[in-house]
């Protein structure tokens, strides 16, 4: 049987055409060249976008760094600092940090962050130099975080505040437990706006462990758990058991010192906790002094008339 012209020349277009192979397809560098490309792209848009988180950045870090030498320097100060030194320096396992003003003891998550400072050197100063950097890095995230949720004004007002605010300035530049809570403040919020704002599943291990290192810093940060619970009840779509385990082994793991001075003191620190709670509640207005406090720094009217505060005061008395 004869096969026409016509389908040999088919035939033969077919098989001259170029099987695609291996080496057709985009190099590693090419493909890479490409991802690199984006991310720039990303990063210039962001530039573009948010240039002024830069500005708010480099005044928070000129006004806590500013004559850092001069910060306050007490006995909390030192206690802490050596403590970190003493661990690193003699191979000690920190189950404590120090005492509180009510007669228990501090978790030890705030010596664990100082320690690798104190292993390059014994000056305190480096601890009030790692305090600034981790306040001047929450005024960045307050930024952030509050564009991200509530839009660029918003978050240029809220930055700038936190970052010239007199009182959370005054704190923001020495070695204490509350000083370093701002960032992971910041970062638990995001948490909680991951899972209830944009319904994303993966953000109840991130807020457990970050409630656990707010909690290893100061206790009164347990009052946080009111909005985890009501980011719980909001999103409970959002939930995984595995993310609920991941946050249970983490935390065991950074309360295992603690848990281990508890056991060892027959939980004296539990104890003391409760027969404080058994005390009368009083309600009186330091709330609102302390809110006072933050925009305004002096507790009473300077009387150094030969600075530029004593000059201006009579002027400014009005506000």
């Amino acid at each position: 049987m004869g096969v026409s012209r016509g389908a040999l020349c088919s035939m033969s277009f077919k098989l001259s055409q170029k099987q695609p192979s291996d080496t057709d397809s985009p190099s590693a560098p090419a493909a890479g060249g490409s991802r690199l490309f984006s991310w720039l792209l990303r990063l210039r848009s962001f530039t573009v976008n948010a240039w002024e988180a830069y500005l708010i950045l480099l005044v928070a870090a000129f006004l806590r760094f500013y004559q850092i030498n001069t910060t306050e320097f007490d006995d909390d100060q030192a206690k802490i600092y050596r403590m970190a030194y003493d661990a690193v320096h003699h191979g000690l396992l920190p189950t404590t940090s120090d005492v509180a003003s009510i007669g228990i003891a501090h978790p030890p998550g705030l010596i664990y962050f100082f320690m690798p400072i104190a292993a390059l050197s014994a000056n305190p100063l480096w601890g009030a130099v790692l305090t600034a950097l981790f306040t001047s890095v929450a005024a960045l995230l307050t930024y952030f975080f509050t564009r991200r949720y509530y839009g660029r004004f918003a978050a240029i007002a809220a930055a700038l505040l936190y970052a010239t605010a007199a009182r959370p300035l005054n704190y923001a530049r020495f070695i204490w437990q509350p000083n370093l809570m701002p960032p992971f403040v910041v970062l638990f919020m995001f948490a909680l706006y991951w899972g209830v704002v944009e319904r994303r599943k993966g953000w109840l291990f991130p807020a457990l462990f970050l409630l656990g290192v707010l909690y290893q810093m100061h206790p009164t940060t347990l009052l946080l758990a009111i909005p985890l619970l009501v980011a719980v009840v909001l999103a409970p779509g959002t939930l995984r058991w595995r993310d609920l385990a991941l946050a249970v082994v983490s935390l065991l793991i950074i309360f295992f010192p603690y848990l281990l001075w508890e056991a060892f003191t027959h939980l004296v620190d539990v104890q003391t906790v409760f027969n404080l709670a058994k005390q009368h509640a009083r309600t009186d207005s330091q709330a609102l002094q302390f809110y006072r406090l933050f925009l305004i720094p002096y507790d009473r009217p300077p009387t150094n008339t030969n600075t530029a505060v004593g000059v201006l005061a009579p002027i400014l008395t009005w506000l």
